[in-house]
């Protein structure tokens, strides 16, 4: 027998128990824990959005002896700030939680997400209940949307959060507590602290009790095919009339199809929910599915979408969109081409891994700083592309440094980067040495489990007066985030100074310091232009020369070397034999190289050559381009004079003895006028051409 004393506190917590119900007192218990007569609470609120280091949430422990639909969670709790004349802070929500249990059961299974979360978008028709231990109570109770179907001796652990604002005289932080229960296990789980926290198993009971519909209910059967292909949530028994809400969850490899009854299709939709009248038996049928990944390259030169896990067969399109200073390449799949439409639609045949590939436009380019001298405090000078920039920054200032330092590396950084020197706020400044229209760069604030992110500022100047600012914030906070801050100017201008302008609206936990990394820039658009004109040249008919142009200009530079076809008519030039010195008849043997450089070079085919007997003068010239327009420069003429025939550079008495010495020889080298045979006419065409000079 219960002794004296027992019986009751059973009486009395039966009793306590009852007032929590309420109206619902006619509806059944499925599980209570009776608030403690003798008061007491436990903290469970914080403080929305953020939280503070004062917040503090708990867990209880319950199972169940059969399978049981809970339809209506009550509970009990206490304000208890007020007591100390700070003032009542109301609740003006609540979440209502289960969890699973860790293997063991010791605890919840916090690092996952819970079996249900609901919120009462109110404060659960709070009703004062007395008070305990000197403590003003109230009385809670909240319907679940669809009954929890809780398994026959599953331990479970259910969660009840309010959440407050601070107390209006002193401005306490949230202190809602729920009470003090008995009948339970004795003890219960917390999270305590803000930021990071710490986790406790302690001693005392929760006041909760869980409700299950009065009446008649009907079993909901569900299953899988195949049996393993993914695994079913949300059968059991429901009361008639309530809302019943199957979940099918592929495993890997396999996805969803349909849900069937009978062999009839019922629904197409992965969750399934439906008004309970009958007994039903339902399948998820599922069927072999691909992972469609896509990633871009340079992870800064632009987004990629639509991929995910698709039905075999099932239709897939990926989208690919170059950020600016970007253009897209191609799709590629280990780097071999797929396709060249940035909008790619094919059939879901087997796991692939696309890669959308990215190219700089031709005034564009990117610092990503990995020739940077690492470990190195501004200021830095870098060159790339022709294109210099010269950082420097305020306070404490940056150094460069590996994007992993911190132990993590922020979305889209890679290899060195900028790293702030203090936890002070420093600007970082860029100085170019060419006009620029666009910048942006890649920035990670400092920020810890944030709901919102810090506004960065960038402003530009043109020899020293401001061009144009511009904010930006991190679309999808946390801790370091990354964003990317840019600006458009196209008047142009010559500096960038990036600025951290305004802590986060709401957050709590953060620095007013950020990293940086992949500056990407555009050149204003000034077209090519010859800085340097090509010399005229001369050499004799075995010889060579060249003809050199200096050229201005943004971006990529293009040069074509052309000859002189007729009178004020150009014809590119090609690498390679060229047939003859002057474009004329093939076989007197000339060979260009260099026609899409800057250096053109024409030297004499010597397998193919002869003499000439009189003096050629053939026209060159070089037109350059870029993105922005091109430039020809003054046509030089290159002179082969035949007399120099020691090629020594000039017309003197040595070239008629070098002749005269060869003639009497008789050696191909006099057979001057190209006729095969050393005779007369060869020693009258030299003299012919010696008296002409060049």
């Amino acid at each position: 027998m219960k002794s004296a004393s027992t019986a009751m506190r059973t009486l009395v917590g039966t009793v306590l128990a009852l007032a929590m119900l309420g109206a619902s007192a006619r509806a059944d218990v499925a599980y209570a824990q009776p608030p403690d007569p003798a008061g007491g609470q436990y903290k469970s609120a914080w403080y929305a959005p953020d939280g503070l280091d004062d917040d503090a949430y708990v867990w209880d422990a319950f199972a169940l002896a059969s399978n049981t639909a809970i339809t209506e969670v009550h509970w009990r709790g206490a304000y208890t700030n007020y007591l100390s004349g700070a003032g009542k802070a109301p609740v003006y929500d609540f979440t209502v939680s289960i969890y699973a249990s860790i293997a063991g059961g010791s605890q919840p299974d916090v690092t996952h997400p819970p079996l249900i979360r609901h919120h009462t978008n109110g404060n659960a028709g709070e009703t004062p209940a007395g008070s305990a231990g000197g403590v003003a109570m109230y009385d809670y109770r909240f319907t679940l949307p669809a009954p929890f179907q809780a398994v026959a001796g599953t331990k479970y652990w259910i969660q009840i959060e309010a959440y407050q604002g601070l107390t209006p005289t002193y401005y306490w932080p949230p202190d809602w507590s729920i009470a003090r229960g008995t009948g339970g296990d004795g003890s219960h789980f917390r999270r305590i602290g803000g930021s990071g926290g710490m986790y406790q198993s302690i001693s005392g009971d929760c006041a909760f009790t869980l409700m299950k519909a009065a009446g008649s209910s009907f079993t909901i059967g569900a299953s899988a095919s195949p049996a393993a292909a993914g695994t079913i949530t949300g059968a059991g028994a429901y009361p008639s009339g309530s809302v019943a809400t199957l979940t099918a969850t592929a495993n890997a490899g396999y996805g969803f199809s349909s849900w069937t009854e009978g062999g009839t299709r019922v629904s197409a939709n992965r969750v399934y929910s439906f008004t309970v009248t009958q007994d039903r038996t339902l399948v998820a049928n599922f069927v072999p599915a691909y992972t469609i990944t896509t990633i871009t390259l340079p992870s800064y030169g632009g987004t990629a979408t639509g991929g995910g896990t698709f039905n075999e067969g099932a239709s897939v399109t990926v989208t690919a969109a170059a950020n600016p200073g970007f253009a897209f390449a191609g799709w590629t799949w280990y780097g071999l081409p797929v396709s060249a439409a940035s909008v790619y639609t094919f059939p879901a045949s087997a796991d692939l891994v696309l890669t959308a590939e990215f190219v700089h436009d031709p005034l564009s380019t990117t610092f990503t700083f990995d020739d940077a001298p690492p470990y190195t405090s501004l200021p830095v000078s870098l060159a790339f592309d022709g294109l210099a920039a010269h950082l420097s920054a305020t306070g404490s200032g940056f150094s460069i440094q590996h994007a992993d330092a911190l132990g993590f590396t922020p979305a889209g950084f890679g290899g060195l980067c900028v790293y702030p020197n203090s936890v002070f706020p420093a600007d970082l400044i860029a100085d170019f040495s060419e006009p620029l229209t666009f910048f942006s760069i890649m920035y990670a604030p400092q920020e810890l489990g944030c709901d919102d992110s810090a506004r960065m500022r960038v402003t530009v100047y043109l020899g020293g007066v401001q061009a144009g600012t511009a904010t930006a914030a991190a679309p999808v906070p946390g801790t370091w985030p990354t964003g990317t801050l840019s600006i458009s100017a196209p008047g142009g201008f010559d500096r960038a100074v990036v600025h951290y302008d305004a802590r986060p609206p709401t957050c709590q936990d953060y620095g007013v310091i950020f990293l940086a990394d992949n500056m990407t820039v555009t050149r204003a658009c000034v077209a090519a232009g010859i800085s340097d004109q090509p010399a005229p040249a001369t050499t004799c008919p075995v010889g060579g020369a060249a003809f050199t142009v200096g050229a201005t200009g943004a971006g990529a530079l293009t040069h074509r070397w052309q000859r002189e076809a007729a009178p004020g008519v150009f014809a590119d030039l090609a690498d390679g034999p060229t047939g003859s010195w002057d474009g004329g008849a093939p076989g007197v043997g000339a060979v260009v190289s260099g026609s899409g450089s800057g250096t053109l070079r024409i030297d004499a085919d010597i397998a193919n050559a002869r003499r000439l007997a009189a003096v050629h003068a053939v026209r060159y010239r070089c037109v350059v381009n870029n993105a922005c327009g091109a430039a020809a420069s003054v046509p030089a003429p290159l002179t082969v004079c035949p007399a120099d025939f020691n090629c020594d550079g000039g017309v003197d008495d040595f070239d008629y003895f070098d002749f005269l010495n060869a003639f009497f020889a008789s050696g191909p080298a006099a057979d001057f006028n190209g006729d095969t045979s050393v005779d007369d006419f060869d020693f009258f065409d030299f003299l012919n051409a010696l008296g002409a000079g060049c």
